[in-house]
């Protein structure tokens, strides 16, 4: 029986790292821990639609759920991307350098590109 729950645990985090995760999601390897994988949601729109929330992001080990969009307009930690890049370069020195509605954030190993958050 631990077997089976040890590897259903691995399995959910082996998942989580191959989903694609909006910026504006919380960093889904911190946070609470869950048994069971269930994803909630599959697209922000979905939630949107259901009135759910404004995005769909995967907690850890928990799932996808709908969240509403952070109201903070600091960047996101740059973990939090799931992206990694074989060279640091940045795109973007400040927020002035970016549209409106973004900011010049440091986005894990890749180096400062223009995001929403």
């Amino acid at each position: 029986m631990k077997f089976a729950l040890v590897l259903a645990l691995a399995v959910s985090m082996v998942a989580a790292k191959r989903v694609g995760q909006n910026p504006a999601c919380p960093n889904p390897n911190q946070g609470r821990q869950c048994l069971v994988y269930r994803d909630q949601c599959s697209s922000d729109s979905q939630c949107q639609s259901e009135g759910k929330g404004d995005i769909c992001c995967l907690v850890n080990g928990c799932g996808r759920e709908c969240m509403p969009l952070p109201t903070h307009k600091s960047c996101p930690d740059p973990g939090s991307y799931n992206r990694y890049c074989f060279a640091f370069i940045h795109q973007c020195d400040s927020d002035r350098e970016c549209e409106r509605n973004k900011k010049c954030c440091l986005v894990g190993g890749c180096g400062r590109s223009c995001e929403v958050v």
